[in-house]
């Protein structure tokens, strides 16, 4: 007996109901993922890649899987420090991904999206807040070394169609670092002139934001190849501060006694001396990082004889991070990527970005 055809529609919609049931499991996240961790192992700290359970999504948060990380210097002093406890944390603060599911009560953000992280969790919009600092990824909370993360919707930013998951990875930190200090804060114009210090993250995204605004910017390495690869993103002079240690001087020959309009200080107490001496009558010193660290001590009256301004730039919000990446689609900026590892050769990235040897951004890939 031949079956009825609505007995065959019946087994047909039964089939694609349970093909689509399998398509719509098969595209579930998985119960566990790769993570970093920290470990303490007698006086340091060291860490280890583990498989882990996936955090818990709450109602205004979405669930990430991360495609690409990317390394800035506090990765390395988090390891050397042992101001607090840092045993089974996740480290590093940017990360770039796609969203694979969101909470309940998220708005904005879809399954699918293509997302970054950023440094604050709750620094939105407005001027900075002490009390930001509470709940920043990778340090006072959890980090996105993680193929899966679960971040509050409000606080992710969409990345440009154009920018692969590697060069997305290197916005949230040090691009937008350098946006603020150049742009957001300075408000750098044609003709300006800017001084970068070496050829980091935040240093190469400097010099293009400045040449992009119009301005001479003069950036100080110590290697004559990396000062060669400054000049073809658009620096007008570079100082090896090897040969020329007392840099400052340097600085005020090549400009003919002017001096910076903006100096960007990314490495603390051993440099805030000349930074202070580079400077134009009228200019900003924009404090940055602090490779070096601090001492309490800032060359005060070399600032007010030259009436000039010295202010710390902390990242920043993340309607300055939509301000950025406006301005970067604007004048087709990319990242440097210097070099990018696999999250397996962590070790590896940490240890190369120790060495100084590097250009622009260290990233790796899960």
């Amino acid at each position: 007996m031949m079956p009825s055809i609505s007995g065959l529609l019946r087994v047909a919609a039964i089939a694609i109901g349970a093909a689509l049931s399998l398509i719509a499991h098969s595209s579930e996240p998985p119960a566990t993922g790769r993570k970093i961790v920290v470990e303490k192992t007698g006086d340091r700290y060291e860490w280890k890649l583990v498989q882990a359970p996936l955090p818990t999504v709450g109602d205004e948060q979405v669930l990430v899987r991360v495609h690409a990380i990317s390394l800035n210097r506090g990765e390395l002093s988090r390891l050397e420090r042992q101001a607090f406890d840092e045993a089974a944390k996740t480290p590093v603060s940017d990360a770039a991904g796609e969203v694979v599911a969101v909470g309940r009560a998220v708005k904005g953000v879809r399954q699918g999206d293509r997302v970054t992280s950023t440094y604050f969790r709750h620094w939105i919009d407005g001027p900075f807040q002490e009390r930001y600092l509470d709940d920043v990824h990778g340090w006072t909370i959890e980090g996105v070394a993680a193929e899966y993360i679960a971040l509050d919707a409000r606080a992710v930013v969409p990345i440009a169609k154009d920018f692969s998951y590697e060069e997305a990875s290197t916005l949230p930190t040090a691009a937008l670092t350098a946006w603020n200090a150049v742009i957001g804060r300075a408000n750098t114009q044609k003709g300006d002139v800017v001084l970068v210090q070496g050829t980091g993250g935040v240093s190469t995204f400097a010099l293009q934001f400045a040449v992009a605004a119009g301005a001479r910017v003069i950036v100080t390495s110590s290697s004559d190849e990396k000062l060669a690869h400054a000049f073809k993103l658009g620096a007008r002079d570079g100082i090896n501060y090897r040969k020329e240690p007392e840099w400052a001087k340097s600085v005020l020959r090549v400009t003919e006694g002017r001096g910076a309009d903006l100096v960007l200080d990314v490495v603390g107490k051993s440099t805030l001396a000349q930074s202070v001496d580079s400077l134009a009558d009228g200019g900003t010193l924009a404090i940055i990082g602090g490779i070096t660290g601090y001492d309490g001590s800032l060359p005060a009256w070399g600032i007010l004889k030259k009436s000039a301004t010295a202010e710390g730039i902390f990242v920043g919000s993340r309607a300055d991070y939509v301000r950025m990446n406006e301005f970067i689609a604007r004048h087709r900026l990319r990242p440097l990527v210097d070099r990018v590892y696999p999250i397996e050769q962590y070790s590896e990235a940490l240890q190369a970005m120790a060495s100084g040897g590097f250009m622009g951004k260290i990233v790796l890939t899960f």
